[in-house]
């Protein structure tokens, strides 16, 4: 059987983790830390490709690079892919303790409308003309937001 060559090519993210990785091996500094995002519609492989490029980041001994790797789908399924209860975090990072990202590696499942509403009773401890003066934003502004 004859495979006719495909018409595609597949996106490598190996120039990220080079990249990533070159830049952990110089040190730790506040320039040359990385935040990666990975999104998407439903479906794609946001978990997939974040916790695989974590693990690959974390798991790479001479760049000894620190990982943090956080998921805000409602579906928790990041610590299915990290095979670790991230939950009992309560959106805290937890340290992964196995042998391949030798304790480089952690990782947060965040509930994104819980963490909201944290932030709006933290706000809401605040008068609202005192916070409309401070960020410089109009006091109905804040009022639309919920803050009262």
């Amino acid at each position: 059987i004859q495979h006719a060559p495909s018409s595609s090519s597949l996106f490598s993210l190996q120039h990220l983790v080079d990249d990533v990785t070159e830049s952990a091996s110089s040190g730790a500094t506040k320039d040359n830390v990385r935040t990666i995002f990975v999104g998407g519609k439903g479906g794609v492989g946001k978990t997939t490709i974040s916790s695989s490029l974590a693990v690959t980041i974390a798991s790479n001994y001479e760049a000894d690079a620190r990982v943090l790797v956080v998921s805000t789908d409602p579906a928790h399924s990041l610590g299915d892919a990290l095979d670790v209860d991230l939950r009992s975090g309560q959106g805290e990072p937890i340290q992964m303790t196995d042998p391949l990202t030798g304790g480089r590696l952690h990782a947060a499942e965040v509930d994104p409308t819980a963490a909201l509403n944290d932030f709006r009773s933290y706000l809401e401890a605040f008068d609202i003309d005192t916070l409309s003066n401070a960020f410089g934003l109009s006091s109905d502004l804040l009022k639309g937001l919920g803050l009262h």
